[in-house]
């Protein structure tokens, strides 16, 4: 087991090192660290998704791409009261306020061809050549079932907000030239060819092309302001010439980015409800978004979840390399035989393998191993969710125990106890610690004492026993007193709290209820006492509902899932970022053996976590190590010594 450890540590840090090499992201994030959002005091969210684009190569097909400059529009969903599909272009429209386009000569001809073939126009365009001066377009015309190359040359013109007119300066057929015989005889070139294309047409002696017909899907809805012509390129301008950005970066943009503001968007499995989205490059070049294949973008990008709620989307990113891709397989097929081993789990598993927990206290939980269930499907709630816990092992070391102690059993107005110092021994257990007890009624004052004993499980399998066995008080042993008149502990000693009570000698520890926000629904099954390790004497504690008997096997399936928290859930939901179906994996650095999460401040982790999303249905969430840290040691996997365990049984 140790070697396989080992191994796993090995090539999770490989795994980061290959990960961590490129800067960019980083020198990226800090460039656009101060990026807010500004919007009009008017505007509220709606249906529509605010998009501006700049510096991004968009493509709609495999030979249909697009180089905007600039973009200004709103997504809105074809059917009302529904989210925009971003995988399916035929769902919604695009309203374009201003756009800044670059069309590559391939891609207009690509556009026109596909048009003319598909309206079985007597018209083919076989090329497009664009110059500073003019365009060139070479085809064939179809006249009398024979296909007659030609050429037309002239200057793109805007005829009015729709559509773009070609007007030969020259026009040859068979490389005969007749524009000017055309003119002269006063022949239209409409009348003799056949058009019936909505979108390329003729009109006169000019070729013209809707602009809005043309173009795929999605719909778009814009005014066409001018065109330009540029070396192997066509520019478009739509919209307004210089718009006013209803949002802008306080620091300066990256090169290239696509940001959204509202609205619900779904891409690949992903689902946007309206956060802000900032999606960038990892370099100065133009940012690849290809529309119909948003899966290759989600699984090789890494998504940067904010404080202010925002998303940042870094393309290019986040690719596993073949480590991470090796653990990530190792932990699907480990939750996959934890499933088929209980199959009683609930809708949504957790697996926990080498964590540690700090609750709002600051109590340290060590979490070996944790097999449980919750009703929870989002990542931000899960803490303070309800967790059905079928096996799992705990750790409380004597600091744990003493924080326990002292900031959550002990730490309520007029407790009788203070000061309290744990000492985990074989078999029993010591407390040091100051009590006030009382008469009559009557509070005396602060006295030192030792109490040692025992500690058991409850008959009902729900509460920690301490039944001392022993009380000293100035080196007196006072139980035999108290014994003798016939008296017990709790007639000077008032405890009665939710997590803490004290019943005649014995001392109740409801342990779900001492650890928010955890909440753990259980039964304790055994405790064990481990005196030497490398993190001291500590208290193991066993709980669970499962058979023992499915225990042994569980355990041993848990060894070969990868450290950290796994996540089977039908849906996953991140500061309002969700997913379908999913197996989540959330840890703090592949390089550590050990998942630490400080509850105090998991709204803060989560809202710097970065999200993967590898392939369908399978997110890894790298969360920041808590800023304290752990007392615990962050290397090794196991510390205690199997032969000086003593088992404790419940009463």
């Amino acid at each position: 087991m140790k070697r396989q450890a080992r191994l796993l540590a090995t090539l999770a840090f490989a795994a980061f090192t290959l990960y961590k090499a490129p800067n960019a992201w980083a020198d990226t994030l800090e460039k656009v660290q101060d990026w807010r959002i500004s919007l009009p005091n008017t505007w509220q969210p709606s249906e529509q998704a605010l998009v501006q684009v700049r510096n991004s190569r968009l493509a709609l097909a495999n030979n249909i791409r697009f180089d905007i400059q600039s973009l200004h529009c709103t997504l809105a969903a074809a059917q009302p009261n529904t989210p925009v599909s971003l995988e399916n272009l035929a769902a919604y429209e695009v309203n374009v306020d201003h756009a800044h386009l670059r069309i590559a000569d391939s891609v207009l001809q690509a556009l026109v061809q596909a048009e003319l073939q598909a309206s079985e126009a007597p018209l083919r365009i076989r090329q497009v050549t664009t110059q500073t001066d003019g365009m060139l377009i070479t085809g064939d015309i179809k006249r009398l079932g024979l296909w007659i190359p030609f050429t037309m040359e002239g200057t793109p013109a805007v005829a009015n907000a729709r559509e773009i007119t070609l007007t030969p300066r020259t026009l040859k057929v068979a490389g005969v030239p007749l524009y000017k015989a055309l003119l002269a005889t006063n022949i239209q070139l409409q009348s003799l060819i056949d058009m019936k294309s909505k979108a390329v047409a003729l009109q006169g002696q000019a070729m013209v092309l809707r602009l809005d017909q043309v173009l795929p899907a999605p719909k778009l809805s814009f005014e066409l302001n001018a065109v330009q012509l540029g070396q192997g390129e066509v520019t478009v301008l739509l919209g307004q010439a210089n718009p006013a950005p209803p949002f802008y970066c306080k620091a300066d943009c990256p090169a290239n980015f696509v940001y959204t503001h509202g609205g619900e968007l779904r891409a690949a499995g992903m689902v946007l409800a309206g956060q802000p989205t900032l999606v960038t490059g990892i370099s100065n070049g133009s940012l690849p978004i290809a529309l119909h294949d948003l899966n290759s973008l989600i699984s090789t990008s890494t998504v940067q979840l904010r404080t202010d709620g925002a998303l940042w989307i870094s393309a290019q990113e986040g690719l596993l390399n073949p480590a991470e891709t090796a653990l990530l397989n190792t932990g699907e097929a480990a939750i996959a035989q934890l499933e088929g081993l209980n199959s009683g789990l609930e809708a949504v598993t957790l697996a926990v393998h080498h964590a540690t927990l700090l609750s709002r206290e600051g109590i340290e939980l060590r979490v070996e191993k944790l097999l449980a269930s919750t009703q929870s499907t989002d990542l931000g709630q899960l803490p303070i969710a309800k967790q059905t816990v079928h096996v799992g092992e705990i750790s409380l070391s004597e600091a744990a125990m003493n924080t326990l102690m002292n900031k959550a059993l002990f730490n309520f107005e007029g407790s009788p106890i203070r000061q309290v110092n744990t000492t985990i021994g074989e078999p029993h257990l010591q407390l040091s610690l100051q009590v006030k007890p009382e008469i009559f009624g009557i509070p005396l004052f602060w006295l030192p004492a030792k109490l040692s004993g025992p500690l058991l499980i409850s008959s009902d399998k729900q509460h920690l026993e301490f039944t001392p066995a022993e009380v000293r008080m100035f080196g007196l042993s006072m139980l035999p007193l108290i014994d003798y008149a016939g008296l017990k502990l709790s007639s000077f000693i008032k405890i009665d709290e939710t997590a803490v009570k004290l019943q005649d000698n014995t001392i109740r520890i409801a342990l779900g209820s001492a650890l928010p926000p955890l909440q753990l629904s259980t039964e304790l099954r055994a405790i064990k006492t481990v005196l030497r390790s490398p993190l001291g004497p500590y208290l193991q504690v066993h709980v669970g509902t499962l058979p023992a008997e499915k225990i042994g096997e569980i355990y041993n399936t848990m060894e070969l899932l990868p450290l950290g928290l796994w996540m089977k859930t039908p849906e996953f939901t991140a500061l309002g970022m969700r997913t379908g179906p999913t197996l989540g994996h959330v840890y703090n650095d592949p390089r550590k053996e050990r998942l630490v999460i400080d509850l105090a401040q998991y709204p803060d982790l989560l809202a710097n976590a970065t999200l993967r999303l590898p392939r369908s249905e399978r997110v890894w969430v790298s969360m920041p190590s808590p800023g304290n840290g752990s007392q615990y040691p962050i290397q090794g996997h196991r510390h205690e010594d199997e032969a000086h365990q003593v088992p404790h049984h419940h009463q």
